[in-house]
């Protein structure tokens, strides 16, 4: 089930790009060069069977990194972020999973990294299976 919903999510990419930009597993450390980039995290959360089907439901979050260059606003992330609607947001996927409504959240400048800034893009889905 879990195998499931992060192979559903990962197979959103084509050629390891989203919305036309590099992406990579959240707790990649290798080096990365192109700037911007993005990196996918899914959170599972809770898990229910549903009564009247006796299937599982799990909810849980899409989290996109979005990295660009520090000093440049919040717009770059924006255009990206909408570009990544047109992906993520209320979409009907494989395994029945359903996304819902999109947000963004500027993090601000990487800790590890001054000259890039952070935004998280995020989709809220649901997971009804097995």
């Amino acid at each position: 089930m879990f195998e499931e919903i992060i192979n559903t999510f990962y197979g959103l990419s084509q050629n390891n790009l989203l919305a036309t930009l590099p992406v990579y597993p959240a707790d990649y450390k290798g080096t990365i060069s192109a700037v911007p980039f993005l990196k996918l995290a899914i959170v599972t959360g809770k898990a229910n069977r549903v009564a009247y089907r006796d299937n599982k439901l799990v909810t849980g979050l899409v989290i996109v990194s979005i990295y660009y260059k520090a000093g440049k606003g919040q717009k770059e992330p924006s255009v990206i972020a909408n570009a990544l609607d047109g992906i993520f947001e209320s979409k009907l996927l494989s395994y029945n999973i359903q996304t819902s409504v999109s947000s963004l959240q500027f993090i601000g400048p990487d800790p590890d990294d001054s000259t890039l800034s952070r935004a998280d893009y995020s989709v809220p889905f649901t997971y009804y299976g097995e």
